[in-house]
């Protein structure tokens, strides 16, 4: 996880010299540092051990020195008795320090708790552990993690950065075994599954690129359902190469099918519907205030039919039902889905670049500003209102859709459409098929990822929070623990040691994998962007532990850049990767989840 500093109270500290003999015990330390001096300027790094350590030059003055939670450390002070180091909580001015750890008999008020573990040996030579409280101590107030120079408080005093707490343990493998079957290959970006409302053996692939691909009966069809690939941005790609290693969050990104697809006497009967990223063209729905900078790009969701005969889409069909202003080309959600209401969700970012702090992100943030769609779920029934004249909720503004008439919002501040906020970005999400709870996969910023139960109107904490950790959108760093009755907790969670970007799935109820019943399969993009490698992940959502499936006899990882999740009628999941990092290329494919073969006798 990201270093962090956040800030600390004290006063000026009677300054005292006792003599003082103990031995150390033998509790090994994590890190050790020599301080010398130069004159009563500064202290001086004169060496640290192990000599692997992430650390700052031999030589340098005041260091900021690196502390991670949990570490036991060890300071030598070559000079100590006119220069004995204490630990602080570090103000701005040096009156107002407050001593947590003192050199040479000054006590200092962390020095009796027995999970730091002080120990002074009277010869320059100290040992502590920075337990969560210590650290929150170093934290009061405005003041940081900090050190300094007792007699010299003024002139000799540096500061810690300190890696967050750890959010869980490291995943580890899990113990159930699976294997992996190419369903399809030969892909560009596939991003998302969805079956066909009416057919078992049906399946169709969002092609991040512009297509939506059909797989019938095991085999991928040469005739694409839906070509949107003329409504896009184009050419997709931010660094400007336009192949296999571009990269960009933007394109054809969801497809959900009316409930009512199947049914000829419905009025959603052969309607879908589809998210698109697609240049600016007309007014929008929803805006943010950008200016002078040009809007990047907008997020358009779109109706569409089937055409005569029912294998395609009609291209001419198209309905816009919502025209959304994008500030930047990132964090753009994606998903579309139907609740076991019959309503629509849609999943939005809170528009990109980083920390919800750029031009078109307001003062306090999209995340948690509900006057904006950014950040937000939306639910909304997708049908032209006046097809539907004797429902109960009121036709929105544009006159494309209606608006819920228990969404959160109605009737008081805050967009209607809202169904749930403070999300930084949900890619991806699903519904259980017995619970009917809308479970999201929000991807972090620099630190956590999250997996949340969202319900109505929940404000999920993005940017105050990542995860169950305060953030600061200043830094992009994340704190200690932030409890906050107004802000909902993920089920679970990982920190960026384990990956990088979320993928959201699906709570798994199909026959291949049987010990995978209940759980939670979803993944992560990949653990960095140089190189694929994703990994295919479950999660027990009422403990929070996550585990790491691998594949086959040899227990491999999955050795691509994973883009999605999906799940057919029968509950079997399918994973959705590529050895491309963007939308270029042809090593796209869609890999079933099986049961692994039994092992040769």
């Amino acid at each position: 996880m990201k270093a962090f500093r956040l800030h600390s109270t004290a006063h000026l500290s009677t300054i005292a010299v006792f003599v003082i003999t103990a031995t150390l015990s033998a509790q090994p330390v994590d890190l050790s540092w020599t301080f010398g001096n130069v004159g009563s300027s500064s202290y001086r790094l004169d060496s640290f051990e192990p000599a692997d350590a992430e650390f700052g030059p031999i030589g340098s003055q005041d260091p900021t020195l690196p502390l991670e939670v949990g570490k036991r450390y060890e300071v030598v002070v070559v000079n100590f008795v006119p220069h004995p180091f204490e630990v602080l909580a570090k103000a701005s001015a040096a009156s107002q320090d407050k001593v947590l750890l003192s050199m040479g008999g000054f006590v200092g008020s962390f020095e009796a708790d027995p999970a730091v573990g002080w120990e002074d040996d009277g010869q320059g030579t100290v040992r502590f552990t920075l337990t969560a409280a210590l650290h929150e101590a170093m934290q009061e107030r405005d003041r940081v993690p900090g050190y300094r120079c007792r007699p010299h408080l003024f002139s000799m005093r540096g500061d810690f950065a300190v890696t967050g707490p750890a959010v869980a343990e490291p995943i580890g493998p899990s113990a159930i075994r699976i294997d992996l079957e190419t369903i399809a290959a030969g892909l560009t970006s596939p991003v998302d599954l969805v079956p066909d409302p009416r057919q078992l053996d049906r399946l169709y692939v969002v092609d991040q690129a512009g297509l939506v691909h059909v797989i019938d009966q095991g085999v991928l069809q040469a005739t694409p359902f839906l070509d949107a690939r003329d409504r896009l941005v184009q050419p997709l790609g931010i660094l400007g190469t336009f192949d296999e290693n571009d990269f960009d969050e933007r394109g054809l990104l969801g497809l959900a099918f009316h409930p009512e697809f199947g049914d000829p006497e419905g009025q959603g009967h052969q309607k879908l519907y589809t998210y698109t990223s697609e240049p600016v063209n007309g007014p929008a729905d929803f805006t943010v205030d950008l200016a002078p900078d040009p809007i990047n790009h907008q997020t358009v969701i779109s109706e569409w039919q089937l055409a005569r005969g029912g294998a395609v889409v009609s291209p001419a069909s198209a309905r816009v039902l919502l025209r959304i202003d994008q500030p930047q080309f990132n964090h753009n959600g994606g998903q579309l889905a139907f609740g076991p209401d019959g309503y629509l969700y849609i999943g939005l970012g809170d528009g990109g670049a980083a920390n919800d702090v750029a031009p078109g992100h307001g003062d306090q943030g999209n995340g948690q500003n509900i006057e904006t769609v950014h950040g937000s779920i939306l639910r909304i029934d997708p049908l032209l209102p006046e097809l539907t004249p004797q429902s109960r909720d009121s036709a929105s503004a544009n006159g494309a859709y209606r608006i819920p008439w228990d969404n959160h919002f109605v009737g008081i501040d805050g967009i209607d459409e809202i169904y749930a906020y403070g999300l930084r970005n949900a890619y991806r999400f699903s519904f259980d098929r017995l619970s009917g709870m809308l479970i999201v996969g929000d991807v972090g910023q620099d630190n956590i990822e999250e997996i949340n139960i969202v319900r109505k109107g929940g404000n999920y904490g993005w940017n105050i929070k990542e995860g169950t950790f305060q953030f600061d959108p200043e830094t992009g760093m994340v704190g200690p623990p932030f409890e906050d009755r107004h802000l909902i907790d993920p089920a679970a969670q990982y920190d960026h040691d384990d990956g990088l970007s979320v993928i959201g799935g699906h709570m798994y109820y199909g026959a291949q994998v049987p010990a995978l019943r209940a759980l939670y399969v979803f993944g992560d993009f990949s653990r960095g962007f140089a190189a694929p490698d994703g990994r295919l992940l479950t999660a027990d959502l009422w403990t929070g532990r996550i585990e790491e499936m691998l594949i086959g006899a040899e227990q491999r990882s999955l050795g691509l850049y994973l883009k999605g999740v999906g799940q057919d009628h029968s509950g079997e999941i399918y994973f959705l990767a590529s050895t491309a990092l963007g939308p270029y290329g042809d090593t796209g494919v869609v890999l079933k989840m099986v049961a692994p073969a039994e092992p040769s006798q």
